[in-house]
This record gives C-alpha cells, structure tokens and sequence, in this order.
C-alpha cells in the first residue's frame, strides 16, 4: 500500500440517487468511425466519456432550435437595418 495517493486522478461518477424525469434511456445508436473517433478524442481532452460528451452536444444542439417565427422575425428586422442603412 502507498503511503500517499494522488487524489487529482480520481473521478467522480455521477451515480446516485436520479431526479425523477431525467432518467437515462438505453438505446443503440449507429456512428461513423470517424465521428466516433472524433467524440472519443475531445471527451478524453476534458476528461469525460464519450457518450456524456455526445448528450452534452446534443442538449446544447437542441436549446439552440429557433422557432420559424423567430427566425422570420430576425429577418425582417436584418432587412430593415439594412434598408435604413441604404437609405441613410
């Protein structure tokens, strides 16, 4: 036994109790080697899996939706800058 562990190399692992509703769902899905690879490469730069990884880019993916509505609103706006912009 060692007489001193370097603790830094520890990670935590987020198993516990779950909130009711952000349950995890087991499901298999098909990757690109490449893609694969890639996850694997960035998740082992922060030090986390590749599936965490993969859900967290997902989640970010899925809050950044616009919704048609904003998206025609952003446009009508850019045109009249830009129409005010000509005129001035």
């Amino acid at each position: 036994m060692k007489k001193e562990y370097d603790l830094r190399k520890l990670r935590v692992k987020g198993r516990g109790a779950r909130i009711p509703g952000h349950a995890k769902v087991m499901k298999t899905i098909r990757l690109d080697a490449e893609v694969l690879a890639w996850l694997m490469e960035r998740a082992e730069e922060q030090g986390i899996g590749y599936q965490t990884l993969l859900n967290m880019l997902l989640r970010e993916r899925m809050n950044r939706v616009v919704k048609p509505q904003d998206e025609l609103r952003k446009e009508i706006r850019k045109i009249v800058r830009d129409e005010i912009r000509r005129a001035s």
